[in-house]
């Protein structure tokens, strides 16, 4: 590690390679710098999502720490869903075509419906695996249960939950209320809710046979968004789930509703609006009072939930401004290095730190770790020579320090954090700290409040 706090992988597993083309990779190649080897990896399919089983959510989640043997499931562009040991990062579940459409969101949930997994087995912190998909179904997999006898490859969803207006999407699913209820952002602007007590009560338990049944939503949200609603959250707190959630939209609208409410008018709580795409949304804070806001055209936002208040924006530039801290320090022998920041992968709380880190990086697979104030931001670590193609989402342990990455170039990679603090914006830099000033002061604390507004959804 050089003296900017730059970092390499302690750790790679490579999730997917060409196996018409190349022989599949050893162990001895995985680290491997040379060219013919590491192209063994090149043309496996994309890590498209990631989650692990005692977080609530994959990227956009509050860093808790993560048990030993906790499943991690990595979702791959060919609709397969791959679950490793989080400790030993050993493959030890399969899930092979679990949509015929690409898989829009993964969680875990370690109770679904009231049927949680007891016992010591590696699944048992969190046995379930949900997914959404453009194939219009939320799936849920139960992996204590085997396919083919001892085979780690699961034969069927446990349960099949679709939406009722076809065509739509499944673009984003959150579980809450301890597993009690599924809430999924649809394509058509609705958010769909699922009551998973009712899958459980008629399933055979967690070792019969797959409950291929196709449930429909027990309730709909349809005043929010007029547009696809790209992603929804339960706010969690204290590694438990409120009855609050917040869903994202391609309207440019953040919406909080109290889901304990028995409609959507007195469910609605407050409206951010973003006056952007949005594509990620998420709570942070240490009661999860505030809400991070990511947009399709890589801007970056800040809210106070509860007032619809906005905190900071940091405005169009913020990638040239990101690149301008990561490269502003010097490399050995005082050469100046170079980090470009192209687009944003996400967020994530830590709750050791009481920090919210933002995970940047580039097509070359390289990435930077930064911490976001209330009206800066500053660099905590750049992450290096160990993706080769965009990284595609993340997931921290805070206790640990330990980042899980994983991206384009079908690898999962594990970094070691936890050290000394990252290069920071100190006096001495006190020009780069200027430039990634919010840009909130110079726009009004506006843009939020409730509306309300009524359509016809088809």
């Amino acid at each position: 590690m050089s003296t900017l706090g730059r970092i390499t992988p302690s750790r790679t597993v490579v999730a997917s390679y060409h196996t018409s083309t190349h022989t599949a990779p050893t162990s001895d190649m995985r680290n491997s710098t040379n060219t013919s080897t590491s192209d063994a990896y090149d043309q496996g399919h994309y890590i498209l999502h990631v989650a692990c089983g005692s977080s609530s959510s994959s990227s956009s989640s509050s860093s808790s720490s993560l048990p030993s043997h906790t499943p991690l499931s990595c979702a791959l562009s060919n609709q397969t869903v791959q679950t490793y040991d989080r400790e030993t990062l050993k493959k030890v579940h399969t899930i092979t075509q679990a949509h015929t459409g690409t898989i829009t969101d993964l969680q875990h949930a370690p109770v679904v419906g009231g049927s949680g997994g007891g016992g010591g087995d590696a699944q048992a912190q969190a046995p379930f695996v949900v997914t959404s998909s453009v194939d219009g179904y939320v799936k849920i997999f139960d992996l204590r249960m085997n396919g083919n006898g001892n085979t780690p490859a699961l034969a069927a969803a446990l349960h099949v939950c679709g939406l009722n207006n076809k065509p739509e999407e499944a673009l984003s699913v959150s579980i809450g209320y301890a597993g009690a209820l599924a809430a999924v952002g649809g394509s058509k602007g609705l958010v769909h809710f699922f009551d998973l007590r009712q899958l459980s009560s008629n399933s055979g338990g967690s070792g019969s046979a797959s409950t291929t049944q196709n449930y429909r939503p027990m309730g709909s949200y349809v005043d929010a968004h007029m547009d696809a609603v790209t992603k929804v959250r339960f706010q969690t707190i204290n590694s438990q789930t409120t009855s609050l959630l917040v869903t994202a939209s391609e309207d440019g609208l953040a919406c909080v509703h109290d889901t304990s409410q028995p409609n959507e008018e007195m469910a609605l709580k407050s409206v951010m609006n973003v006056q952007s795409p949005l594509r990620d949304v998420g709570f942070f804070g240490p009661s999860s009072e505030g809400i991070y806001c990511l947009t399709g055209s890589e801007t970056m936002s800040m809210w106070h939930h509860d007032s619809a208040q906005r905190i900071c924006d940091f405005g169009g530039n913020v990638r040239q401004d990101l690149t301008t801290i990561a490269s502003s320090g010097t490399g050995s022998g005082g050469v100046s290095t170079s980090m470009p920041i192209q687009y944003l992968v996400g967020c994530q709380w830590n709750s050791v730190e009481q920090e919210l880190h933002l995970l940047a990086g580039n097509p070359d697979g390289d990435c930077a770790m930064f911490r976001v104030n209330a009206n800066s931001i500053e660099l905590k670590r750049i992450l290096s020579n160990g993706h080769k193609g965009c990284i595609r989402g993340f997931i921290g342990d805070s206790a640990t320090g330990s980042l899980i990455t994983v991206g384009e170039d079908s690898r999962l990679c594990e970094w070691n954090c936890r050290s000394d603090r990252g290069l920071a914006i100190d006096a001495a830099n006190a020009a780069t700290a200027a430039q990634i000033k919010s840009t909130i002061s110079s726009r009004p604390k506006s843009g939020g409040g409730v509306v309300r507004r009524h359509k016809n959804k088809k």
